[in-house]
């Protein structure tokens, strides 16, 4: 997709410089003015700066504009002829300048995009973790339900992770935590989310699957974190509450009911998985 709409953006610049240099080729000796051909320039422009990063879309778009000033500039002479010359001249400097600040403010306005954006995506990631934070989950959690779609949440807490920062120190449980997150994300299916809700928590939104399906996703992520190694820490577990999402349900419903059924998980022994029976 991306190599068909460069080659697209690639031939349209090349044709608008084509053009531009083929109306000095046929101009007559009285004219004094630009060709409309010119006004596709500005829409060139702006479509390289919807096509590429703010970084590159100013580069692509001032090599047209110096391609298309060393064109104006070799016809004005070479080949325009000296009485319509000063006319020309002045419909040239009024189109490169117009090119000119029609790249700096697409420039400005493709930062100034990028940095709230880049705000934006940072307000929605843990900053320990990198994984999505509460808000990310609860935004999620509020799409899916004014779209009526149905889907499975589990809320899971790591078994005696306070004995871990008291005994290795925080540094340690910090790391436990990025393990946990990025395994987590690894084994999560497509369309899954995996948060971190708070603390030792995180809060995983899945796809409307079987209770069949969701136990081995969570059995592999189990397994997973129970055999790797966290700094000093060789293994950790995990209590797990499942609860599925009705047409009729709030999220915070939703959330509730695998919160309890964690604890329900966390009373027969931890390490375990409690999937909430639907509401009546």
């Amino acid at each position: 997709m991306q190599a068909a709409l460069g080659t697209a953006l690639l031939s349209g610049g090349l044709y608008v410089l084509l053009a531009f240099n083929h109306q000095f080729m046929v101009m007559p000796a009285n004219h004094r003015m630009l060709s409309e051909n010119t006004y596709w320039f500005a829409v060139w422009y702006a479509t390289v700066f919807l096509a590429y990063s703010p970084r590159r879309a100013p580069v692509l778009a001032g090599s047209v504009l110096g391609a298309a000033t060393l064109i104006a500039v070799w016809h004005l002479i070479f080949t325009v002829p000296a009485t319509s010359r000063p006319d020309i001249i002045g419909a040239v400097v009024q189109f490169l300048l117009t090119g000119g600040v029609l790249i700096l403010l697409q420039a400005t306005f493709g930062v100034q995009r990028a940095m709230l954006l880049a705000s934006r995506s940072s307000a929605l990631r843990d900053v320990l973790t990198g994984i999505a934070n509460r808000r990310a989950a609860e935004e999620h959690l509020r799409a899916l339900s004014s779209q009526g779609t149905a889907y499975r949440v589990v809320l899971f807490d790591l078994d005696h992770f306070k004995q871990i920062n008291d005994t290795y120190g925080h540094a340690t449980g910090d790391l436990v935590l990025r393990g946990v997150a990025r395994l987590t994300q690894a084994t999560l299916p497509t369309g899954g989310l995996v948060a971190r809700w708070g603390g030792e928590e995180f809060l995983v939104v899945l796809p409307m699957l079987g209770d069949a399906e969701i136990t081995k996703i969570l059995n592999d992520v189990r397994n997973e974190f129970c055999q790797q190694r966290y700094g000093e820490v060789l293994g950790v577990t995990a209590s797990f509450g499942v609860a599925t999402a009705t047409a009729l349900d709030h999220p915070d419903e939703v959330v509730a009911r695998a919160d309890k059924a964690m604890y329900s998980a966390k009373q027969q022994g931890r390490n375990d998985i409690c999937i909430a029976k639907p509401p009546c």
